[in-house]
């Protein structure tokens, strides 16, 4: 598969997908649970509506899906990870900030990506990247030149008082990624921790939640790590995985390390 293939793919599931979430969106039967997905995080009525039509366009693929509520679907050459909603919250209250993320990868690390697209299921701006280059509804996009940790940051959570201008959380950490990739916010930084495994701090983010926009940010000229400043490219796309990530232009990405 190449990469404007990817794309014609990812648009037809977005465009979809977002014809049947657009619908209940906002309405109690949205948030419904109706069971537990392979992550073992509770189902709502609107994850299963967007993943069964996902899934319904990608089983005629031959490649591999890893997906938040089914787990890993298929064989093929090509693993797509696969966010149906992310921002569910937002999605079941009729907040416009939800998405969907399809990441393309030719082997199982997040190194081995070669096209990402992320969709805003509640507007339709669309954001991907191809030839090295990353788009906004078809106009090219840069991460922010700010270089002062007096800046405009996504964050979760601050645990102690930082000299960023200004904090946001909406989420949905595609789209908040996504909103770095093009320059409307200066940088991304998820420090949370769910569990210590020896001397290893274990994060929340999924792979699946994260893996396209961080190549569509990568494609920007971000800076990608996690909080300790290691790379994340060696990481694998499975259910298991889990990132913490810290995002931002070169400068202001040394700088945000020495202040976490």
């Amino acid at each position: 598969m190449k990469e404007k293939e990817a794309l014609e793919l990812s648009r037809k599931i977005g465009e979809e997908v977002r014809k049947k979430v657009i619908k209940i969106s906002g309405k109690r039967e949205a948030g419904e649970v109706v069971g537990i997905g392979k992550d073992g995080t509770p189902t709502k009525r609107i994850d299963l509506i967007a993943e069964k039509k996902a899934l319904e366009i990608l089983r005629e693929e031959d490649v591999r899906v890893v997906t938040e509520e089914s787990g890993v679907v298929g064989e093929g050459e090509v693993t797509v990870a696969l966010d149906p909603i992310d921002g569910t919250f937002n999605a079941t209250r009729g907040i416009p900030i939800f998405s969907i993320s399809l990441c393309f990868l030719k082997g199982e690390k997040i190194r081995d990506a070669f096209f990402g697209y992320v969709m805003n299921l509640a507007t339709g701006d669309e954001y991907y990247s191809l030839n090295n280059k990353s788009y906004k509804n078809g106009e090219k996009i840069e991460v922010s030149k700010k270089e002062d940790v007096e800046c405009d940051v996504v964050i979760y959570y601050p645990k102690k008082k930082y000299p960023f201008k200004r904090v946001r959380i909406y989420g949905c950490s595609s789209l908040e990624i996504c909103y770095v990739a093009e320059g409307a916010i200066d940088a991304f930084i998820d420090i949370r921790v769910s569990e210590k495994r020896g001397e290893e701090i274990i994060g929340y983010l999924r792979s699946f939640d994260v893996a396209a926009a961080l190549f569509i940010a990568k494609n920007a000229k971000a800076k990608i790590s996690d909080p300790d400043g290691k790379s994340v490219e060696e990481k694998v796309v499975s259910m298991e995985e889990r990132f913490r990530l810290v995002v931002a232009n070169e400068k202001l990405h040394e700088k945000i390390l020495k202040v976490l």
